[in-house]
């Protein structure tokens, strides 16, 4: 091999610093790429553990409800009365507060798991504060009573408020419910 002139030496040092340069320019993309996603695998990490933090300062609570709930079931299901002992006391919590109502549809009964859930739609009408408090009172511990959904509307008169909303009430399926 014969040796280099000066021109040559300096091109092929001009070429090994670019491709020194290009593998740096590759290798600090590289290092970049991988810092960037440490950074947001480890801001998902900092979200996760800040969740699971809420949840843990959140277990005395729910303990409690557990403890709650063991020391108050819900009643037993029964396909022949539960459904007109809710229907009952649902008329008749409605009655207390002056309420009127406008229709009634008692719906199928959902099971889910170990609860059964009965389900009602009405159409009440009356004053404003008193449809508050009838939901007020439906949704009391002990009670097992849900609000699916509901709409409030002005009343026809104007003086009066229009409430559609589904109830159900939970109960518990025992080994001898069929």
């Amino acid at each position: 091999m014969r040796a280099l002139n000066r021109n040559e030496r300096l091109l092929a040092i001009a070429l090994g610093f670019i491709v020194l340069l290009l593998l740096n320019f590759a290798g600090m993309r590289w290092i970049a790429d991988t810092m960037r996603g440490s950074r947001n695998r480890i801001a998902q990490l900092e979200s996760e553990n800040a969740a699971l933090q809420h949840v843990l300062a959140e277990r005395p609570y729910w303990t409690a409800r557990q403890k709650w709930l063991e020391a108050n079931p819900p009643a037993a299901y029964s396909e022949r009365s539960s459904r007109a002992e809710f229907v009952q006391s649902v008329q008749s919590g409605i009655a207390s507060q002056g309420l009127k109502i406008e229709s009634q549809q008692p719906l199928d009964t959902e099971r889910v798991g170990p609860l059964a859930v009965t389900n009602i739609d009405l159409v009440l009408s009356g004053r404003f504060q008193a449809l508050i408090r009838w939901l007020h009172a439906i949704q009391q511990p002990g009670k097992y009573a849900l609000i699916r959904s509901f709409t409030l509307k002005q009343g026809e008169d104007g003086n009066s408020m229009q409430l559609q909303v589904r109830l159900g009430k939970i109960y518990r399926v025992t080994a001898s419910t069929p």
